[in-house]
């Protein structure tokens, strides 16, 4: 048998499976609507701070009245000795506690402390209000912010117009469908072909194919490269779904470079989906391997978990991940204009060596025969 009849005969059995044209098809709509609303939900979202002053002090006020004109109008309230119930309930999502002769203490140049009480309601939202505030108040530290002559202007200056930000002409970049595209087109291909694949070679022994074509005279390196062509298809037609998703949300995407990226991305996958595969004796197994691997994948890929906040030692391996890569790559073009050929080299050489490694696998389970 030839490999593109190995091919053909793939696709056949992928497209029978109506599960698969229902992710193919569903998939991209479900993430990107799902994440235009959760990346929605954090636009929406306004943080509650209260503030309950126990200083007694007349400038109490005027200094508590500064910090809260830094934030946004209803941010930061009042609140009473019942602040407790309303951490509890989620209306607040922290109260910080001026404890008494705070004001004496601070125009004096002594160490001041402030309480902060988080809420276990939406806790991470706790987590960000103690974040900004710690890192505001570190940045503010031997400054002459505090001083009583400072906070007397800021305080009766008011009208003054903060900057906006202005982004030029790539400002289209900053639209959540522009934001979410790389995770509709890459990470849910990379998904779907990698999930799919990992379960081929070991149910081709489970249903004993591999007997089959060995006695028919197939040879490794065309099973090999008919198994990973059929999903590279097939992570090329999801990436369309996507892509056309995109198109008619008015995401302005470099087209060419969009689609040499899909064919790399789904190549990588398909062939590392068929090397796991190739080395799983269940399928059990190679679901569990490849639901592992997906979650390696999709935390080192940069589109959800920032990669300045990974650790420098898998940082190191994060930024050859062809989910990165990709990525990396579509935002240089868009921001800069810049296609770096050293990005598609290296997809490249990597995909190369999956390839090799799956062959060198099947090759092992075909003489095993």
């Amino acid at each position: 048998m030839s490999m593109w009849g190995l091919v053909f005969a793939e696709l056949k059995r992928i497209l029978r499976n109506r599960f698969a044209i229902f992710v193919i098809l569903l998939l991209p709509t479900l993430v990107i609507l799902s994440s235009i609303m959760l990346f929605n939900s954090f636009a929406k979202m306004n943080l509650r701070i209260g503030v309950l002053n126990l200083d007694k002090d007349p400038l109490s006020r005027l200094t508590v009245g500064v910090i809260m004109s830094m934030f946004k109008g209803g941010t930061l309230s009042y609140v009473d000795q019942d602040y407790v119930e309303r951490l509890m309930d989620g209306e607040m999502n922290a109260v910080v506690i001026i404890p008494e002769n705070f004001t004496k203490n601070l125009y004096a140049t002594k160490q001041t402390n402030i309480n902060f009480v988080p809420s276990p309601v939406d806790f991470h939202l706790s987590v960000i209000a103690y974040q900004v505030f710690n890192s505001m108040f570190e940045d503010l530290n031997g400054s002459p912010f505090f001083d009583p002559q400072v906070i007397r202007f800021l305080f009766t200056s008011p009208g003054y117009p903060s900057p906006k930000l202005t982004v030029g002409t790539e400002e289209r970049l900053f639209t959540l469908p522009s934001v979410l595209a790389p995770l509709a087109i890459f990470l849910t291909t990379a998904f779907v072909v990698l999930i799919l694949s990992v379960q081929s070679v070991v149910r081709d022994e489970k249903q004993s194919l591999i007997e089959y074509y060995t006695s028919i005279g197939a040879k490794p390196r065309n099973y090999v490269a008919a198994k990973t062509i059929s999903y590279t298809i097939l992570g090329i037609a999801e990436s369309m779904v996507a892509l056309f998703i995109l198109v008619i949300l008015h995401v302005e995407l470099p087209l060419l470079l969009v689609l040499v990226l899909v064919v790399l991305n789904s190549l990588f996958h398909a062939a590392f989906g068929v090397l796991l595969s190739s080395l799983s004796k269940t399928e059990s197994v190679a679901n569990l391997v490849g639901a592992s691997a997906m979650i390696v994948t999709f935390f080192l890929s940069g589109m959800i978990v920032p990669i300045a906040s990974i650790p420098r030692f898998v940082r190191f391996v994060a930024v050859y991940n062809p989910l990165f890569m990709s990525n990396y790559a579509l935002r240089k073009a868009q921001m800069y204009g810049v296609v770096d050929l050293r990005d598609f080299l290296l997809m490249l050489i990597e995909i190369v060596i999956v390839c090799l490694s799956a062959f060198v696998a099947i090759e092992f389970n075909f003489k095993r025969r």
